[in-house]
């Protein structure tokens, strides 16, 4: 058997157990009866410097203020918390959402899962991260950042031409780490940045790359996993975000690592990662749902963001720390976001990852 028909097995069978795998999490010392229930991402606030600071300001803060207890059920897998709402539509077992991306945002409005509400800190968020995200509210933004592929041992000029040329040469591919897509945001983000750029601006069939690499390229299943391997036995690439290097800066541990997106004919090209908090369509706690997503969006929460999630938070009031003098932005690139519009993506995405799997299985 194959490495490539193992990563079939393994990704169905994830599909199958981690949607209905959580983690339930109380915080004992809040008052109260009434518990506002919350589905997020197995990592949201884990990489913090000070992981139980962090909760005790974002979760323990609205606790406190409200007088509630949080159940924060961490599912593996953005696409199978997804997956896990749509099971759950006739019977909503959570109050909000936590991290679902600018797309998964179309099939998560047209299952009819989620409410539109806006909050009154949404204003302080820039209307085209509203736009991507989801206009209709149904999602509203709370961190966000390019794509890009981290890298260490990479010569400064290899690494300011990055490209998906230079990835498919077999000594690049093979240390190159992807999530899958069927089951990981940071894996769909790679894909649809991958494919728009193929189809928009080289115009060409966008699975003539992944054929390339299909024989040296690793797949794991989720963001989480990837970092499992990367820096190690040779790994020295892996698909992640343009803030890492803040992170790298700040821990240390990563000699002569950095992040490139993707450039060609003397531009770089980005996409755009926008995730979301919203409200579950028939929640128990609909007041209080409300009050957490505004809560989410204040200045309170939205300062632990950056050295909490090593994103940029989606509040444009809120100061960026010292450290993120490293990270990159899309500023400045030419971002693929803005070619094609949620229409678009809410009939494209589920085909194209269903092209993938196939095309990967083979």
């Amino acid at each position: 058997m194959n490495w490539k028909s193992k990563v079939t097995i393994v990704v169905v069978a994830l599909v199958v157990l981690s949607a209905s795998y959580a983690v339930y999490v109380f915080n004992p010392s809040a008052t109260g009866g009434t518990v506002l229930t919350i589905y997020t991402y197995s990592s949201l606030f884990t990489s913090a410097p000070n992981v139980s600071a962090v909760n005790s300001t974002v979760f323990g803060g609205f606790e406190r203020e409200y007088h509630v207890r949080i159940n924060l059920v961490r599912i593996e897998g953005t696409q199978n918390m997804l997956e896990q709402l749509i099971k759950q539509k006739s019977n909503p077992q959570a109050d909000l959402v936590i991290g679902l991306t600018n797309l998964q945002a179309p099939q998560a409005v047209n299952s009819g899962v989620l409410l539109n509400y806006t909050p009154p800190n949404l204003a302080y968020v820039p209307g085209y991260l509203v736009n991507d995200l989801d206009p209709t509210h149904h999602l509203v933004p709370y961190e966000y950042a390019p794509i890009t592929v981290d890298y260490c041992n990479l010569s400064s000029s290899l690494a300011s031409n990055l490209s998906f040329t230079m990835l498919e040469n077999p000594v690049f591919a093979r240390q190159l780490v992807v999530e899958n897509p069927s089951i990981d945001s940071t894996g769909l983000s790679f894909l649809i940045y991958q494919a728009v750029f193929y189809q928009y601006i080289l115009h060409e069939n966008w699975q003539s790359w992944w054929r390339s690499i299909s024989t040296y390229v690793r797949v794991v299943p989720t963001w989480d996993d990837a970092f499992t391997i990367f820096p190690t036995n040779g790994y020295n690439m892996v698909v992640s975000y343009g803030t890492d290097p803040a992170y790298f800066n700040y821990f240390g541990g990563y000699p002569g690592c950095g992040t490139s997106a993707v450039h060609f004919n003397g531009k770089t090209y980005t996409w755009l990662e926008i995730e979301g908090i919203g409200i579950v369509k028939g929640a128990k706690h609909l007041a209080l749902a409300q009050a957490f997503e505004n809560w989410f969006l204040s200045s309170t929460v939205q300062s632990e963001i950056p050295e909490g999630e090593w994103m940029f938070p989606a509040n444009s009031i809120v100061p960026l720390p010292p450290v993120f003098s490293h990270a990159v932005s899309a500023e400045g690139t030419v971002v693929l976001n803005s070619l094609v519009n949620q229409t678009q993506i809410a009939l494209n995405v589920t085909s194209l990852v269903q092209d993938w799997v196939k095309l990967m299985a083979t």
